[in-house]
């Protein structure tokens, strides 16, 4: 059955479960991050375990529906099918599809907007050098190498992967200027962006 199909694979890059949704502003997050990566599934009325709990449409809805639309910028898109549980109530499947307008944020009343990505079963802030790649592929510009571009390609060559706080230092660059160059590499698919709960590095992209 396609439900238990889905509950089997477990929680990961392209699905997640909820027992219930208590703050649309948290569940938002989540849709951020499928827009932003890869899309995926919501189910909700699912333990963490897999258990099928089953919750009531409409509150649910609701909840999902308000974080795509009130604390998502841009709005997310979405479907959503409904699968009958016990008692008389549903699981609730929410899909959403990597989406053409990234970077999509989380807004909040009393603090700075989040990127979100997915990783793994999580939903990572993403590194601002990722948010500056989604800007600039939405407006491709031409890309004019320089002695420092030549001297962080040479570093990245001898080394492994890094994080930006390093790569400045190494290479003796600002903040800003590393975050240029390595945005201008990412975009030619010269370097790619790995991410874990623990950062972000940049390293030589394997061909």
């Amino acid at each position: 059955m396609y439900l238990y199909d889905l509950i089997a694979q477990g929680e990961h890059e392209t699905l997640e479960f909820k027992f219930e949704i208590n703050d649309p502003r948290k569940i938002a997050r989540t849709l951020v991050a499928f827009a932003n990566t890869k899309g995926g599934r919501l189910l909700v009325g699912i333990k963490d375990n897999g258990v099928i709990s089953g919750v009531s449409i409409d509150e649910e809805y609701y909840m999902v529906d308000s974080g795509a639309k009130l604390y998502s910028r841009p709005e997310v898109d979405f479907k959503v099918k409904i699968h009958p549980a016990a008692n008389r109530k549903h699981v609730l499947e929410f899909i959403i599809e990597p989406s053409d307008s990234k970077p999509h944020k989380v807004v909040y009343h009393d603090k700075s907007p989040e990127v979100y990505i997915r990783v793994h079963d999580e939903n990572i802030i993403a590194h601002p050098v990722w948010i500056m790649v989604q800007q600039r592929l939405k407006s491709p510009c031409e890309i004019r190498y320089t002695v420092n571009h030549n001297k962080l390609l040479a570093y990245l060559k001898d080394s492994k992967a890094q994080t930006l706080e390093v790569i400045m230092r190494e290479v003796f660059l600002s903040e800003r200027d590393a975050m240029k160059i390595i945005t201008d590499f990412v975009v030619s698919g010269i370097i790619e962006i790995e991410t874990t709960n623990l950062g972000s590095v940049f390293k030589l992209k394997q061909v």
